[in-house]
């Protein structure tokens, strides 16, 4: 496992507090205690294995030991409810910008929270909020991101060798940390700007389901169209058979190629 001393050598922004930990259930569970114990927003979470990775919509998260980077960072951004969702989007580009900053390589997104190499996802990012008891404001959110940094031993599981890959075959050990910082490095960046979503175009240039047939799932419920395009509030704008455009948010759809 990486030390703290080396990833706070390589941040720009400086963070409150830095827990490393080489196997953790989930950095997310971890972070959110720490968020109901009042720690500071920048607060971070790192793992070098999760024996019970979070996905979306319910999902298990692949974390095995010494190949890949996991981390959450506590946010407490002063934001509506219904904008929680450029929480996730802007950290979709960021970890992009990094993947490609640190490994030269051309990434793509899945909307609306997964990062793609050469057709196959190396990252998932999930971020969950807490609410005040009207649901008027966020208390907190926590932003889990995990990359897939090298290949683990013997391969991934056979339901995902089809589906996932890493940023590297043989990364070497320094590059998690680097992998680590220049993510946190970019997102605080981009952050304190939240609102004005300036990482729309990029977000946007990045959707490599624009144009494609797509299939939508709620719950055991599906439908069809193609992806035009995602709008200025990050909904996914697909046309439906009967020609009508509908507007997908998340948590409620699951997009998937047909």
């Amino acid at each position: 496992m990486f030390s703290k001393d080396r990833i706070t050598s390589l941040l720009t922004h400086s963070l409150p507090e830095i827990e490393l930990h080489e196997t953790i259930d989930s950095t997310n569970l971890r972070c959110k205690t720490l968020a109901e114990a009042h720690a500071p927003e920048g607060t971070l979470v790192i793992a070098g294995q999760q024996t019970a990775g979070r996905g979306r919509l319910g999902r298990t998260f692949f974390s095995p030991a010494g190949t890949g980077l996991y981390m959450s960072l506590l946010l407490r951004p002063a934001i509506p409810p219904e904008e929680a969702l450029s929480i996730t989007t802007c950290a979709a580009v960021c970890v992009s910008e990094a993947i490609e900053a640190v490994s030269g390589r051309k990434t793509g997104i899945k909307w609306v929270n997964d990062i793609y190499l050469d057709g196959r996802k190396v990252c998932g990012i999930l971020t969950e909020a807490a609410f005040t008891p009207d649901g008027s404001a966020l208390q907190y959110a926590v932003l889990g991101i995990g990359v897939n940094v090298a290949s683990p031993e013997g391969d991934f599981p056979p339901e995902l060798t089809s589906i996932a890959a890493s940023v590297f075959g043989d990364p070497g050990e320094d590059m998690r940390p680097q992998l680590a910082a220049e993510i946190v490095n970019r997102f605080f960046g981009c952050y304190p700007r939240l609102r004005e979503k300036e990482f729309w175009q990029a977000y946007r240039d990045r959707l490599f389901l624009r144009g494609q047939p797509v299939q939508i799932l709620w719950g055991s419920e599906k439908g069809s169209g193609i992806c035009l395009d995602v709008d200025r509030d990050f909904r996914l704008l697909v046309q439906r058979e009967d020609g009508s455009v509908q507007a997908v948010s998340t948590g409620e759809v699951s997009v998937k190629p047909v």
